[in-house]
């Protein structure tokens, strides 16, 4: 007997004729046995044995080898020592595995499986290489699993597919002259699979393959994405999450690209760096860090960089090398900030640096815009995008700074929306704090822009921290530098914080137990509960940093003008200090006017500057906001009591930063500070060259300290994850709409916020799967039609078909309802007793093992109850039955499992009255029928609940495994032994199979004879409003009357189909079944595919309709007049303003009234919204007309189907609280008086204004679009009005 050759064509010796000869006698088909004679062919036997005399390599080169199968890469090929051993002086067939263990499909050496190809006592491992099936006949040439595509479709698919163009092509391009090489045989298989009946076993595995595949991907990928994302524990240098081949030449298909790269640059030495950049565009005179020479590097070869580091680590680096490349390339870079003090602050650096090349670029100014490097805010970006600037041609790069403000729920859409505008030949460069998804949110961007982002983090902080608690006048300190949390001192500063007796009693009994002297304890000046803090607290804690030389300092603190005069007493600057902050705040103050230099808060900053004492708000005028920074910035500040804004916008470090609480507003709620927002402020201590460790003060002012499991997640935990904002809004959608390379849809398919749904889409393989499943449809309607004459007396099965599905979703609503109600309804598992033992039903189950259609069955075990790991309970959907299977069924030879199961068993088949029967599982959306018959029958004859749950232990059921009574007793060795002195008891005859199969005969009478009334007058139903009493709560009764009178009407339409009393109904039911289910799973995939799975896209339309309505846009989705008009307006409600606009409301009032009118749109702080009766009546009545066209809008939003309350938008958008402040400051006004109007701080007042202006200026913009000149003079001097004085003076860091 010769030695098998896994190699095809020829893969065998001539020995090995007579064995395939013998085997070929044994085919019922001619076809098989010349499918077997053409590979026993002279020519092919000779090629194998030159294939196993030559190398691999040359066999692979000159054909005689055969090159790997479709899906599988190879090196070079097979050598004979792959294939076979010598053991014992034989040689044999190599196996795989430790086993030979046996495995169906194959395997991708990447994955480290050692699988094989068609598996089988004859099929062929090789750790490490491609897998083959050695067997040869000609019914299993080739083996399904080698096309990844269905056979019926004559071609292959092989590889993942890819939702990039140039991944596709480089795929087809792998395959190569593989594909050549195995053509002529893969064509044949396939013309074989296509000549296939409908009904041919093959064909029909092959569609529930198919089926199966489908079902198995849609089961919750986007989940499955998000869980596999979250549940990823960041580092520091994330491995790329690509599998690699053996060698860089031949990269298996299947291997996705990652767009997110975190391959690093090799560099050992500081020569290596100089070296890989001998010219650079920018030199620095201190030595880079490795994060920094990485991004530097990149950016030399044009790359985009994602660099997420802690606050002062020196991100900037990368900032200022791209504006450098810039500049050498005559290019232009854009540099965005979110908040304008940041731009402003940014624009001194920059020009320090650069010189004049460098512009800003804001809302109400505009500097050197032809510059190479422009610092502007991100709106201002976007706005250049929508329309179409001239400046975008030019620019090569565009940094984002501090790009975590994307999780700003109102502006964090503006970085979405810049990203995906922006051109493709742009570079990015994004900065931020260290996030726990940088992976993600990077791959993200390289999907959106089609290109690889390189992301550069570091956990790395030049200035470690060293976190302390104030108790007891004196540091506990809890955590320093990577050290973890410390409970010893959180004790410590916990007993500081005792009454003096209480700590005296404790001494005196540790004293007692170690024999150690009590520690010296001070007590604390506060009050216990006292979380705010005295003036002695602050005074003491400030005195304490002055002596250790922690300052300066900031204090992140709420009330910071409360607590900063406090402090009037201290004076912290020499004599040297206080003459340079003396002479820089009479420059500040020179560029107010006389009356504004004498204001409160210009007099209260100025003084407290000179004492080394700051303050930092929102409520601050942007000019004292500026003073501040720069003069902290030159340590001229030792204390600086800051909220947020300051850390979150202005990079200015200090030596220690100090906490007065760890809860915060966050404008609906108090609560704990997130670890990303302390990171965030924290990191603002240590100065890098100047500190060794910044020092981080939590202040314990009350009784007790903050709790420890709050501290300990504060410190350790993760920081803040970047997440989507996006969202629509009236101008975005406008906007869309008149650009011709982006939609709306295209717009929300790119959004952050839908790319774990795209990801999920991609890495699934939809796209493929609706190729194929289509295709399969396809072939299944002609085959189906084609068939038609062999459906006699079933003509009408699809429509049967239909009326079924109707039937059997009703009675699952139904049911599904009794058995929830059933708790209430002292009904138990039962749904009132429709389901209870015995009860004869109707179940359809076509594409089940065993498939049945209308088949009797009897309950043998009523749905079961389940309970959640929350402790929550739902209703059984299952339920045991025994089912009548159709005649002419027969347990087929292959069915070895069910042959060895016994009565009492989940799945055995029995027979009975020359019938079979199956005790199965159903589903209740697989009962068709609940009838009024009900048979007595044991059930636990039929059914055993062991025999279901198996071997296995469980904690619901510990002894589900343990031997019943009497299958211990026979196996108890002392079984029939009768003790001393006892009479051995009478036994009865065994009986047990007797009445065993006479309770089966039974049970199969009632099963038939239902089968047989079905079929002449049909079974009665059972009527379930009786099962439903008790169970009903308003207007439920109603609704399920409704719905049992739909189920009769249902029931009755089906037996009037000829197809339900066709005897081969199971077989034209199961073929119209697969179809249509396919058919179902294709439109769900179509749809997935489609813009309307889009989370947003309902809301897209709503919007879409209201614009129409209101006369935005067209039926054809044009932009019209009053849309161009709404373009214009960007900061704030510009539905409102374009009915305004187009009513004429603005028109007719004064520039000074227009002014104060949008003033209400601008404002959002909370505030007294009467209207003054000082304000001219025509202001007040136009103020109401206002609301009412807010309302109006609200009622048109609400319905077109969007969750909009009309008043509540109406109050949401409009603000009445500065209407007459903004009118006396128009009317001239000063500034000092019109603060005597209101409570609002003065920076809330300057803010606001300033924002007027801009709205002034869009306003004027609509007004030139209506063609309306005397609004446009009106808009021009409404903006002249308020554009004076301290509101508009000029910044400190651009003068």
């Amino acid at each position: 007997m010769g030695v098998r050759r896994p190699f095809r064509p020829g893969g065998m010796t001539m020995n090995d004729m007579e064995e395939y000869e013998s085997m070929s006698l044994v085919q019922e088909e001619d076809s098989t046995r010349e499918g077997v004679e053409q590979f026993l062919s002279e020519e092919a036997v000779t090629r194998a044995r030159e294939g196993l005399i030559k190398s691999s390599k040359l066999g692979w080169e000159d054909g005689t080898l055969i090159t790997a199968p479709p899906g599988v890469s190879f090196d070079v090929g097979l050598s004979y020592e792959d294939v076979f051993v010598v053991e014992d002086g034989e040689v044999v067939t190599r196996r795989g595995g430790d086993g030979g263990s046996e495995s169906n499909g194959m395997v991708d050496d990447a994955e480290g499986g050692g699988g094989a190809v068609g598996g089988g006592p004859e099929s062929l491992t090789l750790p490490g290489k491609a897998h083959f099936a050695t067997s040869v006949p000609a019914s299993t040439m080739f083996d399904k699993s080698y096309f990844d595509d269905d056979s019926l479709f004559g071609e292959s698919s092989v590889g993942s597919s890819s939702d990039e163009d140039d991944d596709e092509g480089s795929l087809e391009n792998s395959a190569g002259d593989e594909s050549v090489a195995r053509r002529q045989v893969v064509d044949v298989t396939n013309e074989k699979m296509a000549s296939l009946s409908l009904n041919d076993s093959s064909t029909v595995d092959e569609v529930d393959l198919l089926l199966s595949e489908i079902n198995d991907t849609l089961q919750s990928p986007i989940d499955q994405s998000r869980k596999s994302m979250e549940s990823a524990a960041p580092v520091i240098h994330p491995p790329i999450n690509v599998e690699k081949s053996n060698t860089d030449n031949n990269k298996s298909p299947s291997v996705r690209k990652s767009w997110a790269v975190t391959e690093y640059i090799p560099i050992t030495t500081n020569s290596d760096f100089h070296t890989l950049l001998p010219n650079p565009a920018l030199t620095f005179p201190f030595e880079l860090d490795d994060f920094q020479k990485q991004a530097v590097l990149r950016l030399e070869r044009s790359e985009c960089v994602f660099l997420a580091a802690h606050t002062s680590a020196g991100k900037t680096v990368c900032a200022e090398y791209a504006i450098a490349l810039a500049m050498k390339h005559c290019t232009r870079a854009i540099y965005t900030s979110p908040i304008k003090a940041l731009s402003n602050q940014k624009y001194r650096d920059f020009r320090n640096k650069f010189g004049d090349d460098v512009g800003l670029i804001t809302g109400d100014m505009q500097i050197g815009a032809d510059g190479s490097c422009l610092v502007m805010t991100t709106e201002i970006l976007r706005s250049m995008l929508y329309r179409g600037a001239d400046l975008i041609r030019d620019i090569e790069w565009v940094i984002f700074d501090e790009v975590h403000y994307i999780n700003d729920s109102e502006r964090g859409v503006v970085w979405e929306e810049v990203i995906i505008m922006l051109p493709d030949y742009v570079n990015l460069i994004f900065l931020s704090a260290t996030t726990p998804n940088t992976i993600e949110f990077s791959e993200w961007i390289g999907r959106t822009k089609r290109k690889p982002v390189h992301v550069i983090r570091t956990n790395y902080r030049p200035v470690p921290l060293s976190h302390n608690l104030w108790a007891g006048l004196k540091l506990h300190k809890l955590m320093e530098g990577r050290e973890g949390f410390n409970p010893k001192g959180y004790a410590e500063a916990a007993k500081a914080l005792l009454p003096l007796s209480v700590r005296a009693a404790q001494d005196d009994k540790a004293k007692g137990v170690k024999g150690k002297a009590a520690p010296p304890t001070i007590k604390p000046s506060s009050k216990p509960g006292s979380q705010q803090g005295s003036k002695q607290d602050w005074l003491s804690l400030a005195r304490y940093l002055e002596r250790e030389g922690l300052m300066p300092t900031i204090y992140c603190v709420q009330k910071c003008e409360e607590i900063a005069n406090m402090l009037r007493s201290l004076d912290l600057n020499t004599a040297a200090e206080r003459s340079l902050v003396q002479s820089f705040t009479i420059q500040t103050v020179a560029r107010l006017s006389p009356v504004d230099s004498n204001l409160p808060q210009v007099i209260a900053t100025c003084e407290m500057v000179k004492r080394g004492i700051g303050v930092h708000h929102g409520g601050l005028l942007p000019i004292l906001k500026e003073m501040v920074e720069i003069l902290f910035s030159r340590n001229l500040i030792k204390i600086l009591f800051a909220t947020e804004t300051f850390a979150m916008g202005v990079n200015m470090p200090a030596r220690s930063v100090v906490f007065n609480s760890i809860r915060k507003h966050d404008g609906v709620q108090f609560r704990e500070l997130q670890p990303g927002e302390y990171t965030q402020m924290a990191g603002r201590a240590g100065r890098r060259g100047l500190d060794k460790v910044g020092t981080v003060i939590i202040c314990c002012f009350g009784s007790v300290p903050p709790d420890q499991v709050v501290l300990r997640n504060m410190l350790t935990g993760s920081s803040t994850k970047l997440q989507s904002q996006f969202r629509l809004t009236y101008t975005m959608i406008l906007n869309l709409l008149r650009v011709e390379d982006m939609s709306v849809e295209g717009m929300i398919k790119r959004s952050f916020s839908e790319f774990a749904t795209q990801r999920a889409l991609t890495t699934n393989d939809y796209p493929k799967l609706l190729t194929r499943g289509t295709k399969t449809l396809s072939k299944l309607d002609e085959e189906f039609k084609s068939d038609s004459d062999s459906r006699i007396g079933a003509e009408d099965i699809e429509e049967y078909y239909f009326a079924c599905k109707d039937v059997l979703s009703w009675n699952n609503n139904l049911i599904s309802y009794l058995l929830s109600s059933g708790g209430t309804g002292g009904a138990g598992g039962t749904g009132g007793g429709a389901l209870v033992t015995g009860r004869i039903l109707l179940v359809t189950s076509s594409r089940k093992q065993h498939g049945y259609v209308r088949a009797p069955a009897i309950v043998l075990r009523a749905p079961l109850a389940s309970t959640s790991k929350s402790g929550a309970t739902s209703p059984g959907t299952t339920v045991i039955c025994m089912v009548l299977l159709p005649e002419g069924f027969t347990l087929s030879d292959d069915d070895s499992q069910s042959r060895d199961l016994k009565l009492g068993d989940l799945n055995y088949v029995g027979k009975s009255y020359d019938r079979n029967f199956v005790i199965h599982e159903i589903e209740v959306s697989h009962i068709f029928l609940v009838s009024s018959l009900k048979a007595k029958i044991d059930s636990k004859v039929f059914f055993q609940e062991s025999s279901k749950k198996g071997p296995g232990l469980s904690l619901s059921s510990p002894f589900a495994g343990a031997k019943s009574i009497k299958s211990r007793q026979d196996d108890d060795p002392f079984a029939g032994m009768v003790a001393r002195g006892k009479k051995a008891p009478v036994q009865s005859k065994p009986t047990g199979l007797s009445q065993e199969a006479q309770l089966v005969d039974e049970a199969m009478s009632h099963l038939i004879k239902t089968e047989a009334v079905e079929k002449n007058t049909g079974v009665e139903l059972l009527d379930l409003r009786d099962c439903a009493k008790n169970m009903h709560q308003g207007n439920q009764e109603m609704e399920f009357r409704h719905s049992f009178d739909a189920l009769e009407r249902a029931t009755a339409l089906a037996r009037e189909f000829q197809s339900h009393y066709h005897p081969n109904l199971e077989k034209h039911y199961t073929t119209v079944d697969r179809k249509e289910t396919l058919r179902s799973r294709v439109m769900a995939l179509r749809h997935l595919l489609s813009n309307e799975s889009l989370q947003l896209f309902p809301d897209y339309l709503q919007r879409k309709s209201l614009l129409q309505k209101l006369g935005y846009i067209d039926e054809n989705d044009t932009v019209c007049l009053k849309g161009r008009v709404a373009c214009e307006v960007n900061t704030c409600e510009s539905l409102i303003v374009t009915e305004m606009v187009f009513e004429g409301m603005l028109s007719e009032l004064e520039p000074t009234e227009i002014v104060a009118l949008l003033s209400a749109l601008l404002f959002q702080e909370k505030s007294d919204e009467e209207l003054d009766s000082e304000l001219p009546q025509r202001l007040v009545s136009s103020c109401e007309r206002m609301r009412g066209i807010a309302v109006y809008l609200g009622e048109k939003q609400k319905e077109c189907g969007l969750p909009v309350d009309p008043l509540e938008y109406a109050a949401t958008s409009l603000k009445m609280g500065l209407i007459h402040v903004v009118y006396e400051w128009a009317c001239g006004v000063p500034f000092s008086s019109i603060c005597e109007l209101t409570d609002v701080q003065e920076g809330s007042i300057v803010r606001c204004i300033t924002r007027l202006d801009e709205l002034c200026r869009e306003v004027r913009n609509c007004a030139r679009v209506v063609g309306n000149p005397t609004l446009y003079r009106k808009m021009e001097a409404a903006s002249e009005a308020i554009k004076r004085d301290i509101v508009f003076a000029s910044s400190l860091y651009v003068a």
